[in-house]
C-alpha cells in the first residue's frame, strides 16, 4: 500500500492513499490528491506505477516539483522521500502490507487526549519530521522524538 502524508503550510496533516495505476497531484478538484495552495499547479505531478515502482513525473508546473531537497523532473520514488510543491511538504510511504487508514495519523489523533498536550507543539514537530527527512529510530526500533 502506498500513500502521502500530506502537511500544509497552516499545519493540517492529512494522508491520501495511492491508488489506481496513475495519480494526479494538484489544485484542479478532478485530482485524486487536491492542494489547495497557489504554489501548486492545477496538474502539478503525477504518481505512476511502471510495474515495479511509483514514479514521479513533473506536469511542467511552474514552480516545479522537488524530491529530498532537489528539483526533479521524473524520480523513482522510494519509501521516505520528502516531496515539496508549493508551500505543501507530502512525505511518500510505501507498505507490502496493507495498514488501516487510521494508523498512520494516530500519534496526532489520539495525543490531543492527553493531559498536558500541547497541539501547537505537535505540529511543530510535525514540520520538523518532514524537513529533517523522518524520526530517528531508537536502538529497539521505536521512534524517538527529539525536543
Amino acid at each position: 500500500m502506498s500513500r502521502l502524508i500530506i502537511l500544509a503550510r497552516h499545519g493540517s496533516v492529512r494522508q491520501v492513499n495511492i491508488e489506481g495505476q496513475v495519480t494526479l497531484i494538484g489544485r484542479d478538484p478532478e485530482c485524486g490528491v487536491q492542494i489547495d495552495s497557489l504554489g501548486v499547479s492545477r496538474r502539478h505531478a503525477s504518481i505512476h506505477w511502471s510495474g515495479d515502482r511509483f514514479v514521479l513525473t513533473d506536469l511542467e508546473s511552474f514552480n516545479g516539483t522537488f524530491v529530498n531537497n532537489e528539483r526533479v523532473w521524473e524520480h523513482s520514488l522510494q519509501n521516505g522521500d520528502a516531496i515539496a510543491m508549493g508551500e505543501c511538504q507530502l512525505r511518500f510511504l510505501y507498505s507490502s502490507k496493507a495498514l488501516p487508514s487510521a494508523d498512520a495519523l494516530r500519534l496526532v489523533t489520539q495525543a490531543d487526549d492527553l493531559p498536558g498536550w500541547d497541539a501547537a507543539r505537535a505540529r511543530s514537530d510535525w514540520v520538523a519530521f518532514f524537513r529533517r527527512g523522518g524520526a530517528k529510530r531508537s536502538r529497539g526500533g521505536a521512534v524517538a522524538h527529539h525536543r
